[in-house]
């Protein structure tokens, strides 16, 4: 399996870098976290200009015709900017969901507003418990006359406070049965009201309450009662994705943390030539570059449609490892430094700790790849 970049995807990382180096500065991250947006209106039009949005869209639906690998390139260099935004929420998990899932009319009426950057959506996938599996979606909502209605509360929903779409897995109950299925529902919809909640990497994040909120039949996406296999595929492929936005981060508290090595002087010397520090530094080059490499196989094996359950898994265990004990062995090597607000390196790392969270710790993905091993 050949899984270095073309030369596309190649110009595809270089353009990110240089957008986001110059658009997004970390002076920028750190703003946006005391702001009530949460991001900047004028950087989203800009990145929509470039067509980030609709990268992994098809054509006909206004998008560039990508792939998730190309998705990937750029999220890694979205993670390693700390891009703040509702990208992710926008176009993985509610774009890529109704490609995979919708009617014919859903993605005529959606998808292209998604790729242009015009609709803004998210998904309200977690509820207290903060576990993705199936019996961990518990909303509520019952059938009345043609639609259904629902009442309860989704967790860490990621910007509903700019979401005009978001993706809600429920607990309906027809005939008799709770199967799960999932609503479009529109973000600004009477019943729908937010509650901040606070999160270490200072992003936005809400709890979303549903009062009396009426569902119609054209906003199920997929069938009645059979939404969980639409969910895992939505789950297979952000976690993979994700973990390439975790490479990314990784990756710049690398090149952070290496030019300050050689910078810093200590007993007449640069840090850098001690050994010790250069065999921390070794460290983290394999555990960033086998969490990559981990991550390009499962998104390699997505793309051909066969089972990556065990590719998903590993690169789950390793973007996990790498982003949060490359982060700390940076805070370690700079010294009292990293601990300062004033100083960039502990942005990363609140981060860090945020995206070993998403879609599941690394225990739960330890157990499916043992499983797929035999040894469970």
């Amino acid at each position: 399996m050949d899984l270095a970049l073309t030369e596309a995807q190649e110009m595809l990382k270089n353009s990110a870098r240089e957008f986001l180096e110059s658009e997004c500065p970390p002076s920028l991250v750190r703003a946006m976290e005391d702001d009530e947006r949460g991001y900047p209106t004028e950087l989203w039009e800009r990145m929509a200009g470039l067509g980030w949005m609709g990268l992994a869209f098809p054509e006909e639906y206004g998008g560039e015709g990508g792939t998730l690998t190309d998705l990937a390139v750029l999220l890694e260099e979205m993670g390693r900017a700390m891009l703040p935004g509702p990208f992710f929420g926008t176009v993985v998990n509610v774009g890529l969901t109704i490609l995979d899932a919708g009617s014919e009319a859903q993605k005529q009426k959606h998808i292209p507003n998604l790729a242009s950057g015009a609709l803004i959506g998210t998904a309200a996938l977690l509820e207290e418990d903060g576990q993705y599996g199936p019996d961990s979606i518990n909303l509520p909502a019952n059938q009345v006359t043609s639609s259904l209605r629902l009442s309860g509360s989704k967790m860490f929903v990621e910007y509903a406070n700019t979401a005009d779409l978001m993706l809600v897995p429920i607990r309906s109950t027809t005939y008799g049965y709770s199967e799960i299925t999932i609503a479009l529902i529109p973000g600004a919809l009477p019943g729908v009201s937010l509650a901040a909640l606070d999160s270490i990497a200072r992003d936005r994040q809400f709890e979303v309450t549903f009062d009396k909120v009426s569902v119609a039949s054209n906003d199920i996406l997929g069938v009645v009662g059979q939404g969980w296999p639409i969910i895992r595929r939505l789950l297979d492929r952000a976690t993979a994705l994700h973990c390439a936005a975790s490479v990314g981060g990784a990756q710049k508290v690398l090149e952070m943390t290496v030019e300050y090595m050689k910078q810093r002087v200590q007993f007449g010397r640069p840090l850098a030539s001690f050994q010790s520090v250069q065999h921390d530094c070794a460290d983290m080059v394999n555990t960033i570059d086998s969490a990559r490499l981990a991550t390009y196989q499962a998104l390699a094996r997505l793309e051909s449609g066969v089972s990556a359950d065990r590719e998903i898994a590993m690169a789950k265990i390793l973007a996990n490892h790498a982003y949060k004990w490359t982060t700390l062995t940076a805070q370690q090597l700079h010294g009292g430094i990293a601990f300062m607000e004033e100083y960039d390196l502990q942005m990363w790392t609140r981060r860090a700790k945020v995206a070993e969270l998403k879609f599941g710790t690394s225990a739960p993905h330890r157990e499916v790849f043992a499983q797929s091993m035999g040894l469970a």
